[in-house]
């Protein structure tokens, strides 16, 4: 191995975290490190033993290892690795560690700086091998990377390593484990999934802070290229434009790294899922100066709805210039190429006269085996940032996307009284192409002996979406003796319902985080936001034009390093019903939603970091909300009508971290009050659909770190939902249900490669639920008992 990289890696593995009173000094644990460079047998030994160095590694160049094989502890460990290097090391009186040259009068007196002892190593965020499920910092709520701690929002990460564990193949999956968040299999969106916070539906999701389009197939946000998800929860209009107020989901890719990482894993399970992923990074050249990733994967998979089917390809590059100590630049793209039928079936509907789903088998559907949707999409874009000083920073986003879709489905309505479903077909499309640009100024300064910490920016968004639908209706279908004769629906474009719709939105928005006395931290911040919207269909032509400013506070304080007390108000300018056709069939416009919510919280932070929890209140009111319209077949079509306003309040409870070592939980319970307020359909004090008064998710997982069953892990968990209306009519609801999930695991290192394996199972009781509602034409059954294995070798 070449010295620069034997120096690259040393430089990213080493400063030492060995036990918090010297206790881990003596525990023996089994070590299998091969012989050769002795950057890399440290490095190894780094991760292996749970500790981490940082400094110069220049002591280490051209020199090697025998490695270690067998029990050791760390002091021998040290020993034995550095036997014959020439090098020594110490540990001093406060419990720090330091390597140096062994001989007296040496000018190697550089060391590597002696650090302060810690109980386990926090890792780099960004190491692939981090097991770690808590994170103390994020970027979502605020633009700038500032601890959760003082940041006087409600924020929640989930880090890789989680989603791992739970081997969550679908984006959605893993948002199950956050306080407040369901999801939705929609029939208006053909099995794919929406998400639901604090009450409210949010249709866009965010990819490093870049808004994918809303009306884009939401089924297939990949998470083979995910770093983390962060979830500020409530309104993130000033940082973020038009958004939905429930909250802002951003999905952080992995990035290049300067240490090569190789991985592939195979992934199978029930239902004919067979899934592989793939991930390498390294320098490209040997001054790392030129850094590279790919990521990659392939499924297929089936589903225990009947006919479900879908195969799947993604491919993300990336390469980052390191032009200089303070200027970078990333180039990336992603491509996903997808083809599928519907795993939802479309949904169960209920009978005549009945608030329940029909009851019917769980591999029920309503669709005829040639249906299909195919969607390819691409994206690239581009982040610059240079740093001025320790203090002042600027960076620039530029991403553009594209995504063309065409979906044939018969779809199915209400059933009428003798059990049959009304159906009709559907041959539609849509192409959508989307750009996004940002550029945000950073600073720290102070003034009358106040920190701030200085956000000023702007940002422009634009998509536009050419849709053609061509719609017939067909022979009915009994949901008890179902015939699956219908044939396809041929495109006419003489009978195309079309829409050529554009959406422009553009802002400037300006944060001050001032550090006050008495560990008060206050946040304040506006937005003025300008939204261009345009469209040509069937129905008419409309342009609308709004502008408006909203602002947000927040104040926090900090009497101690383990606790936080923090109240916020935020406004937020948000969508025009949630989708692209902004002409009701009448012709009449729809005006922006707007929101605000009243926050009031607690956050702690324990053991040395490890562990945080947080406890929030709000209050969250939204007016000029839309929903799907009650006519089944312009529902389809994505129309929508106006229920006015409502309020979601509630608390959430989330708990993340390690407990004790090798014992890691995540945890939320969330209790949501929602209640139409204004409506002229009849629904004042209704229940917001899909969203239960009680919900909560508690996951475990315990790895052996000593002794005989080293390298096994062991998790278990549950999610647990109260009783949900299906629709906002309320004519519908749905029971409670909760299920439980198991997993295990092994994994062992051969010379250079750790190998892991894995297996889960999902819903261990086989419990018969159904995960949510899309009304009373289609309610969308939870996974039966399924399982999933993996295996994985990394080097």
């Amino acid at each position: 191995m070449s010295q620069a990289i034997q120096g690259i890696l040393l430089a990213s593995a080493l400063t030492a975290s060995v036990a918090a009173h010297g206790e881990e000094t003596t525990n023996r644990k089994s070590y299998h490190i091969t012989g050769g460079s002795l950057g890399q047998a440290l490095s190894q030994f780094a991760r292996d033993a749970g500790i981490l160095f940082t400094g110069e590694s220049t002591l280490t160049d051209g020199k090697t290892s025998k490695g270690l094989d067998g029990e050791y502890t760390i002091e021998e460990g040290f020993r034995k690795l550095l036997a014959g290097s020439g090098l020594t090391y110490t540990i001093t009186d406060d419990n720090a560690v330091a390597i140096k040259v062994a001989e007296p009068g040496s000018d190697a007196a550089s060391t590597l700086p002696a650090v302060k002892v810690l109980g386990k190593a926090v890792y780099d965020s960004t190491d692939p091998y981090n097991t770690d499920y808590n994170r103390t910092n994020a970027t979502t709520a605020t633009k700038t990377d500032t601890p959760i701690m003082d940041t006087p929002f409600s924020v929640q990460v989930l880090p890789e390593a989680i989603l791992k564990d739970q081997q969550n193949v679908q984006f959605q999956e893993a948002l199950r484990n956050i306080s407040g968040a369901y999801t939705q299999n929609s029939e208006g969106n053909v099995g794919g999934a929406i998400t639901f916070l604090r009450g409210f539906e949010v249709g866009t999701y965010y990819r490093n802070g870049f808004p994918i389009p809303a009306n884009m197939n939401p089924a297939r946000r990949e998470t083979a290229n995910l770093a983390r998800i962060e979830v500020l929860k409530g309104p993130g209009s000033l940082l973020y434009g038009r958004v939905d107020p429930g909250g802002v989901i951003n999905a952080v890719t992995k990035q290049p790294l300067d240490i090569p990482y190789y991985s592939l894993q195979q992934q199978f399970g029930s239902y004919d899922l067979y899934r592989t992923t793939a991930d390498a990074t390294g320098p490209v050249t040997k001054d790392g100066n030129l850094l590279y990733r790919m990521n990659l994967a392939y499924e297929n998979s089936g589903s225990f709805v009947r006919f479900g089917h879908d195969e799947h390809l993604f491919l993300a590059p990336q390469l980052r210039w390191n032009i200089s100590d303070k200027t970078q630049l990333t180039l990336y793209a992603e491509y996903m190429n997808d083809e599928s039928v519907p795993k939802s079936g479309l949904g169960v509907p209920a009978l005549v006269g009945s608030n329940r789903p029909a009851p019917v088998s769980r591999d029920f559907t309503k669709l005829d085996p040639w249906n299909r949707v195919k969607t390819e999409s691409g994206l690239a874009g581009l982040d610059l940032t240079h740093s001025f000083n320790n203090d002042w920073k600027i960076d620039f986003h530029f991403s553009s996307f594209v995504n063309t879709e065409t979906r044939l489905i018969n779809y199915g309505g209400f059933v009428n009284a003798a059990n049959n479903l009304i159906r009709f077909n559907s041959n539609s499309g849509d192409d959508i192409t989307s750009y996004w640009t940002a550029l945000n100024l950073t600073g720290h300064f102070d003034t009358w002996g106040l920190r701030h910490t200085l956000l000023a920016g702007t940002d422009y968004y634009n998509t536009a979406t050419k849709s053609h639908t061509n719609t017939a209706s067909n022979t009915p279908l009994n949901i008890f003796n179902p015939v699956f004769n219908l044939t396809e629906i041929i495109h006419d474009p003489k009978n195309d319902i079309l829409t050529d719709a554009s959406t422009a939105w553009n802002g400037v928005y300006f944060q001050d985080q001032v550090e006050l006395p008495y560990h008060l931290h206050l946040l304040a911040g506006g937005r003025y936001d300008n939204a261009r919207l345009s469209q040509n269909s069937s129905f008419g032509s409309k342009d609308f034009n709004h502008g408006t400013v909203k602002p947000r506070a927040g104040l926090l304080w900090r009497p101690m390093t383990e606790l936080s007390f923090y109240g916020s108000y935020t406004e937020n300018f948000g969508t025009v019903g949630g989708d692209a056709t902004l002409v009701n069939p009448d012709g009449s416009q729809r005006s922006p939603e707007q929101a605000q919510q009243w926050e009031a919280g607690i956050k702690t932070e324990l053991f040395n970091k490890r562990l945080t929890g947080s406890l929030a209140y709000y209050e969250l009111t939204k007016q000029n909300i839309a929903t799907p319209s009650p006519n089944a077949a312009l529902a389809a079509l994505g129309y929508q009508v106006s229920i006015g306003e409502a309020q979601s309040r509630g608390v959430e409870i989330d708990l993340t971290g390690q407990v004790l070592p090798g014992w890691d939980v995540i945890a939320s319970y969330a209790y949501t009050d929602t209640a139409i307020l204004k409506d002229n359909s009849g629904n004042i004090g209704h229940l917001l659909p899909n969203i239960p008064r009680h919900g909560g998710s508690l996951w475990n997982t315990y790895r052996f770190e000593e002794g005989p069953l080293r390298g096994f892990k062991f998790g278990a968990g549950t999610y647990i939902r109260s009783q949900r209306q299906g629709d906002v009519a309320n004519t519908i609801q749905l029971p409670g249900y909760a299920t439980v999930n198991l997993m295990a695991g092994y994994e062992w290192n051969v010379g250079k490669s750790k190998i892991s394996t894995q297996f889960n199972v999902e819903n261990l009781l086989d419990k018969t639920y159904f995960q949510n509602s899309a009304g009373r034409a289609a309610s969308t059954f939870g996974s039966p008992l399924a399982f999933m294995g993996s295996f994985r070798i990394e080097y």
